[in-house]
């Protein structure tokens, strides 16, 4: 069982650190995630069980970092690099169940290093909180997180039958657990 505020990596496929040290595939979860924690893929993917029903999917060559809990035990991560998946069930704040995704995508030339970080809705519903309002977004509909824009940023759609590999995953990974 997980505690609140808890994770663990319950899958991984192919070359997957925690903390610069390997992750070896396993038949159960058993790697704990602390608060400063980092999980990195590196031609893999993870799978990290969090409570309350979470799951988050990290697709190939991404890292999240795991970020201390606040009062309430809530599970934070941060976006390094890479995709990732989020599915929710009915305990979670985004919304009553869900799937989302997180992109975060390095802009080439910029002498900043100023990485693009977008997140995507497939299922369920979310808020995001803009400079003075809160956008929702529903199945269908993708945002830009750039604090810098304040509530300028637009809401666009996408097409949440086109998928890539790690989208495929992350629902072959929810089908395999659901029937177990």
């Amino acid at each position: 069982m997980l505690l609140p505020g808890s994770g663990l990596i319950a899958h991984v496929e192919g070359k997957v650190y925690l903390n610069e040290q390997r992750v070896e595939p396993s038949s159960t979860p058993i790697y704990i995630l602390n608060a400063n924690s980092v999980v990195r893929t590196e031609d893999g993917r993870a799978e990290i069980l969090l409570a309350g029903g979470v799951s988050l999917f990290l697709g190939e060559n991404a890292a999240v970092k795991r970020v201390p809990s606040s009062t309430y035990s809530f599970s934070r991560f941060e976006m390094l690099s890479g995709s990732a998946v989020v599915t929710t069930s009915n305990e979670v704040t985004l919304s009553d169940s869900g799937l989302y995704r997180f992109d975060v995508i390095p802009l080439p030339g910029l002498p900043t290093s100023e990485k693009l970080c977008g997140f995507k809705v497939y299922e369920g519903a979310a808020a995001v909180k803009l400079a003075t309002v809160v956008s929702v977004l529903t199945p269908g509909k993708f945002i830009s997180l750039n604090l810098a824009c304040g509530d300028l940023i637009p809401l666009q759609k996408f097409d949440i039958e086109q998928t890539d590999a790690l989208d495929d995953w992350s629902r072959q990974r929810i089908r395999l657990r659901r029937a177990q």
